[in-house]
């Protein structure tokens, strides 16, 4: 195979390695060897100073430790970071031979293991670090062939750090989005056009696990009612290909569960505006809410007391009128007279600005907290 062929093949497994970070160590071997060096590193430098190694060959782990943990100060290739991205530099551009001799990074790292020279490449700049590629030479200084050979390589070794920022960013971005998603209480599942669950939260992996209300079926979502199921399929359907009356309609379901229990499902399809970004980090076109009907025990009732400046009493009474119900009921759990009740149910109405009995208890769900405990 000519140098042509062969620096073809390096520019694919280049931009491979950009896509699946395994690939870099043998891509990064390759490099060494068709540009005549003894070693080489792709080294991450962050915002705060401290160097990482992300990939190195023809370097013994000992030395890639020390490296990091001692010698990185000392080399002299960090005169680099302060300058332009894209240019192949070596020692001497900072340093006379006999002085780059003479330094402690020289005798203590470079020395001991037969480099003498290195091609370092700025491949990037940003605000999160530097990124730098370099290629070390042993037995002699870096050479014109070998300059040759990295100059072909160095436009598409940017572009895949380039790629590779950008693709840690949205895995940062899509892990924040899976720990927020699984901080909440409600069932989240994240549904492609076929019903194939392609995310689905804490919530609705304990829902699944139970497989009453929703359960996987070779990875596709199944509800326990038929008429619910139907009506997902249609929606889905809709959203799939982009009804524009379903661009930002919402699906009701409801669902029962094998001991009574009601749930209530919201379909939203995630094809309109902000949405589609959301949608396609998960590869679904819609994404199903998932709540039990019932009144959530509220976190701290003291809040309410607070708030509307009830007393101790009127929240016991305030959070009974809502648990058990009727006045009488009340009054009995509580062993008081009902005009006791209906007394301090007058001033919990006049206090939360309320009229009803039912509108306490859309009060106490506004106060029922949206994350898990």
């Amino acid at each position: 195979m000519g140098l042509n062929e062969k620096l073809l093949s390096l520019v694919s497994d280049i931009y491979d390695a950009s896509l699946d970070d395994s690939g870099w160590t043998s891509t990064l071997g390759n490099i060494v060897e068709l540009a005549g060096g003894q070693g080489g590193g792709l080294v991450w430098t962050a915002a705060a100073g401290e160097a990482v190694i992300s990939h190195a060959v023809g370097v013994e782990p000992g030395y890639v430790k020390s490296y990091v943990e001692t010698c990185e100060p000392f080399d002299p290739s960090r005169s680099m970071l302060h300058g332009p991205v894209g240019r192949i530099q070596t020692s001497q551009d900072w340093l006379d031979l006999d002085e780059f001799r003479a330094t402690t990074f020289y005798n203590e790292w470079a020395q001991p293991q037969g480099l003498e020279d290195a091609a370092n490449i700025l491949l990037c700049k940003s605000a999160d670090g530097i990124s730098r590629l370099s290629i070390m030479k042993g037995g002699g200084l870096v050479d014109r062939r070998m300059c040759q050979v990295i100059s072909h390589l160095i436009p598409h070794l940017q572009r895949a750090m380039l790629v590779r920022q950008k693709l840690q960013l949205q895995d940062a971005l899509d892990a924040v989005s899976a720990r927020t998603l699984d901080a909440l209480r409600t069932a989240v599942v994240l549904l492609d056009a076929n019903g194939h669950i392609t995310h689905a939260n804490a919530s609705a992996r304990d829902v699944l696990d139970e497989a009453d209300v929703l359960r996987s079926v070779r990875g596709r979502l199944v509800t326990s009612d038929p008429n619910a199921d139907r009506m997902l399929r249609q929606a889905l359907e809709n959203a799939a290909v982009g009804d524009q009356a379903m661009a930002s309609a919402k699906t009701a379901l409801r669902l029962s569960a094998a001991d009574g229990s009601h749930y209530v499902g919201h379909l939203l399809p995630l094809r309109a505006g902000r949405r589609q970004a959301f949608a396609d980090s998960y590869e679904a076109c819609a994404v199903l809410f998932v709540s039990k009907a019932a009144l959530d025990a509220i976190v701290a009732p003291d809040l309410i007391g607070k708030l509307f400046k009830l007393t101790p009493t009127e929240v016991r009474v305030f959070l009974s009128i809502v648990e058990i119900g009727r006045v009488p009921d009340v009054a009995r759990s509580m062993g008081v007279a009902e005009t006791t009740i209906k007394t301090h149910l007058a001033r919990i109405f006049m206090k939360t600005g309320t009229k009803r009995q039912a509108d306490l208890v859309r009060l106490l769900a506004a106060f029922s907290t949206p994350i898990r405990t």
